[in-house]
């Protein structure tokens, strides 16, 4: 699979195509957003859409949505959604990483269930680095 960035002025276009493989992401959430702020928010540049395209086929087989952060010390890629066929193995976490890279990002983070923690562990070698609490106010 190839993985390529979606430019802002193409998201309209393939939107269709990757909204449902974000669903599960969306339902998993504690209600900070839904698929069509997720959408808002790349459409605004504020976050940015990739894509999975299986180049035999010729079809988008999975998204990311990224937040880039800059800190003092780093520039992370905050994986906010991701599904389908995007993160399954090493060949399609490199090409995603690449295009990170491009971006400028030195990290990659992602907010994930244990499941979703063990799936990033085992196939991409990403480490536990935090836990995650709330509290209502």
């Amino acid at each position: 699979m190839r993985v390529e960035l979606v430019p802002l002025n193409t998201v309209h276009l393939v939107w269709n195509q990757v909204e449902n493989y974000f669903k599960e992401a969306v339902n998993k959430s504690v209600g900070e957003y839904n698929v069509e702020h997720l959408k808002a928010h790349v459409v605004a540049g504020i976050q940015t859409l990739y894509i999975a395209i299986d180049e035999k086929e010729g079809t988008i087989k999975g998204g990311s949505i990224v937040n880039f952060i800059n800190y003092p010390n780093f520039r992370v890629a905050y994986i906010t959604a991701t599904g389908g066929n995007m993160i399954v193995n090493d060949d399609t976490w490199n090409n995603l990483a690449d295009l990170l890279k491009q971006a400028g990002a030195t990290r990659c983070h992602a907010c994930a269930s244990e499941a979703a923690t063990r799936l990033y562990k085992s196939k991409i070698g990403f480490k536990k680095i935090y836990n995650t609490v709330e509290r209502i106010l």
